[in-house]
């Protein structure tokens, strides 16, 4: 049987690499070729819908080509984060990328998806935590309200969603970082924690800011702690949980990515569409009626902080017990 010489192989290769040059700015160009499916792993309503749609109403002028809404919903999530990771490559299936990726891995034995199942194109909201009290409570401030736990350990009772959800393992790291023994209370979901906050239930809330903000503006609570490492503009003159030296920056956010092994040339023309939606006027007056500041962070860097929040959150659910066995 022949076989090809050195010289041919090397012949060869060098077209192939040719030709994998041109293919790939032909790629970005012809793209899109059809709609977008953006896939939201969540039903109608929650605020991850909520994003995908005001996403999916501006990006289109910025892309060049029609973005639809899928909402592909089960399994916490799963169903829906299954068919964006194992869609075709070219960048006509992407997925919103939200906390859940960063969290499930951690608290649901199997789940099929990790926050590195994807290619990361943008981060488009990091909603912070925020620790609430009623009007009258006796805490006027985080450090008093920090001071009451250590002299009663085991008293204070903070109410979050249900168990192994992202606020409630928030409350967990935030009592961590604090040196406290707070009792995690857990409701079906943030809206009923806080209504409990208000009957007296419980003495403090967590939830994140666009939850806690209708309660805060009229006056049904006070906001004593945003965690994170940037203040609020929803909550002035709020300490951080950085600027009490906790490292606690855990967020319930909103992102945009696609399936592993997207052409370079398709990813950064969709990096692109992202940072010129991210800076639209009407998308950020869009996003702000919904109590959330549009925080853009790109690619790389937004993949690097995907895995700090995977890592954070890890050690969040090792200390709350709630990891599979």
């Amino acid at each position: 049987m022949k076989t090809m010489s050195t010289a041919a192989l090397a012949v060869l290769a060098a077209s192939a690499t040719a030709l994998a040059a041109m293919v790939a700015p032909a790629a970005a160009q012809q793209f899109p070729q059809k709609p977008v499916e953006l896939v939201i792993p969540f039903a109608q309503g929650g605020g991850t819908d909520r994003v995908g749609r005001i996403f999916a109403q501006f990006a289109p002028k910025h892309l060049g080509g029609e973005v639809f809404v899928s909402n592909r919903t089960g399994g916490s999530g799963a169903v829906g984060f299954m068919h964006g990771a194992r869609a075709r490559p070219d960048g006509h299936v992407i997925t919103m990328a939200v906390t859940t990726v960063v969290t499930a891995p951690h608290t649901v034995a199997g789940y099929p998806v990790r926050h590195d199942s994807y290619t990361p194109i943008c981060l488009l909201a990091a909603i912070p935590m925020t620790l609430s009290v009623r009007p009258d409570s006796p805490f006027q401030t985080i450090d008093e309200l920090v001071a009451k736990a250590k002299a009663a350990p085991g008293t204070l009772k903070i109410g979050t969603a249900g168990a192994a959800t992202n606020n409630y393992l928030a409350g967990v790291a935030f009592a961590g970082e604090a040196g406290i023994n707070a009792t995690m209370v857990p409701y079906e979901g943030a809206g009923p924690a806080l209504v409990a906050l208000l009957g007296g239930h419980v003495d403090a809330a967590m939830a994140d800011s666009s939850e806690a903000l209708p309660y805060a503006q009229s006056k049904q609570s006070r906001v004593l702690l945003v965690l994170g490492d940037q203040p609020s503009s929803d909550y002035p003159g709020v300490p951080t949980s950085s600027s009490k030296g906790w490292e606690v920056n855990v967020a319930s956010f909103r992102g945009i990515a696609g399936p592993k092994g997207m052409p370079a040339a398709v990813t950064a023309k969709w990096i692109d569409a992202c940072e010129k939606t991210a800076a639209d006027p009407d998308f950020i007056a869009e996003m702000k009626k919904f109590g959330m500041d549009v925080q853009l962070m790109k690619g790389e860097a937004f993949g690097k902080w995907l895995a700090d929040q995977h890592e954070t959150y890890g050690k969040a659910a090792k200390a709350a017990g709630v990891t599979p066995k």
